[in-house]
């Protein structure tokens, strides 16, 4: 008789532990999204790769098979997104006429010389090298390291070399097409494997007259010598040519020395990370280049910005009262949280934005809902953080990196909902009473709770040290909501 009492109560201590694990189960499923096997990446973050992309519809995420190649090869590549309209005619209107590209050049390399109908901004994410620009009076060649952002003049001609023996060099850009809405042309003036030189538009006449050099000799203009028609437009060069050409660039120790020289057409590259953080605590840092303080973003009125974040912490809700971000993530996976009154009309049945497939214009409609679009992002992929709309950031896995360029950022306002500074503790109590229907003690500490400013821990310990650890939440409660 004991014997099966005691075998009942093992079967039910069994039973109810079996329970709890699958409770925690579903519990951590709700929270995170399912993974699939592969899902981390190399060094330096997960690439996000194994995870159903298609499964948030969200239209502001761009994942890694977004993006197009326009150059590619062991030496490195160029890609970029296709128009934010192509995804979204209505959502993205606003940002029709820019394009983000991607740049990367393994070690002891060389862009070779080009321009562009179209104005860019730079940031350089990691390594270092050269950037040349050369016109009809100047020739000059920069420096430039992790952090430096610079701008690129529609149709200036240029060049970048990645200096460095082991690590290669990331650059993202934002391009302002000058002629057409969206789209833009890149011009070569010597021929390579996949492009060909622009002086292959004009006829041998025009060449030799314009010249007042020997037919035979208008060869190895269009076409190039023969030892680089294989080459691409990214080509290894050696060491001594590196050398050569540091020799002639401008470091920026002594940058701004020659002040008798105009160098406002290149706007000689600065660096980002060398500014101070605008926001800054143990769990976060962010800097910003504003249009108003650097000269060289002023007429683009381009902003650029750079947020690192420590893993499980959380930049408060907030939101930009004018700009817009499309934001690229340099290191590691987030998750981000966006309130919208949109609703995204599709087909349930099939993947939405799928790899492989088309990215057709989506259908929407305003509402007075307000749904919550959650997604992780993780490095190589895109974000967009559209103006007025409120969201969060919590990064997970590791230290979080991203970069953002500022579409429309001279008269913005950055706006805080959580944390000390936030906009909504400056409601008087009775508006708080009035608005939220709370008593008058629960309203003077409703938005006053929150010990930290725009960077916070998600871990209870941080905050509430004699409190039990609560379950798991959304973002938003976390931050007070």
């Amino acid at each position: 008789m004991a014997i099966n009492k005691l075998t009942i109560t093992l079967f039910l201590l069994t039973s109810l532990a079996v329970f709890h694990c699958l409770a925690f189960r579903v519990e951590v499923q709700e929270f995170e999204p399912p993974q699939q096997e592969g899902q981390e990446g190399g060094p330096g973050g997960g690439s996000g790769e194994g995870w159903d992309e298609a499964a948030t519809k969200n239209p502001y995420h761009f994942g890694q098979w977004s993006f197009k190649n326009f150059f590619q090869s062991k030496d490195g590549f160029v890609k970029m997104l296709p128009k934010f309209t192509k995804r979204s005619s209505t959502l993205f209107r606003g940002i029709e006429n820019y394009r983000f590209l991607f740049q990367e050049m393994e070690p002891n390399t060389f862009l070779v010389p080009h321009h562009l109908d179209a104005d860019y901004v730079f940031l350089v994410l990691q390594g270092k090298g050269l950037i040349g620009f050369v016109t009809d009076k100047a020739n000059d060649t920069f420096q430039i390291t992790k952090g430096d952002v610079g701008r690129v003049p529609s149709s200036v001609t240029h060049f970048f070399t990645n200096t460095n023996d082991t690590v290669p060099l990331r650059i993202a850009k934002i391009v302002v097409p000058a002629n057409v809405p969206g789209h833009f042309q890149v011009f070569f003036p010597a021929h390579s494997q996949f492009h060909q030189s622009y002086f292959t538009g004009f006829s041998k006449d025009v060449l030799t007259a314009s010249f007042n050099i020997p037919e035979e000799l208008l060869g190895r203009l269009i076409r190039g010598p023969q030892q680089q028609v294989g080459q691409g437009i990214i080509r290894r060069i050696s060491p001594g040519q590196i050398k050569e050409l540091t020799e002639h660039a401008t470091s920026p120790s002594n940058k701004h020395k020659d002040k008798d020289r105009d160098r406002s057409t290149f706007g000689s590259p600065f660096n980002l990370l060398a500014q101070d953080a605008i926001y800054s605590n143990d769990f976060g840092h962010y800097h910003e280049a504003h249009p108003k303080r650097f000269s060289q973003l002023q007429d683009l009125d381009i902003a650029v910005g750079w947020v690192n974040m420590t893993q499980g912490s959380l930049f408060l809700p907030q939101y930009n009262s004018e700009t817009t971000f499309v934001t690229f993530v340099e290191n590691g996976c987030a998750r981000y949280e966006m309130a919208s009154h949109y609703t995204f009309q599709g087909d349930q049945q099939q993947p939405w934005f799928g790899p492989g497939q088309e990215e057709e214009e989506v259908e929407q409609e305003m509402s007075g809902q307000v749904h919550k679009i959650v997604t992780r992002v993780c490095k190589g992929e895109v974000f967009i953080l559209p103006a007025g709309h409120p969201f969060a950031i919590l990064s997970q896995d590791e230290n979080f990196v991203a970069v953002g360029f500022g579409i429309r950022a001279s008269n913005n306002t950055r706006t805080f909902l959580a944390g000390q500074d936030n906009m909504l503790s400056n409601l008087n109590t009775v508006v708080t009473r009035l608005s939220f229907g709370v008593g008058r003690k629960m309203a003077e500490k409703l938005f006053t709770s929150q010990n930290y400013s725009h960077f916070a821990p998600t871990t209870p310990s941080h905050q509430f040290p004699d409190k039990p650890k609560p379950s798991f939440q959304s973002i938003f409660n976390l931050a007070g909501f």
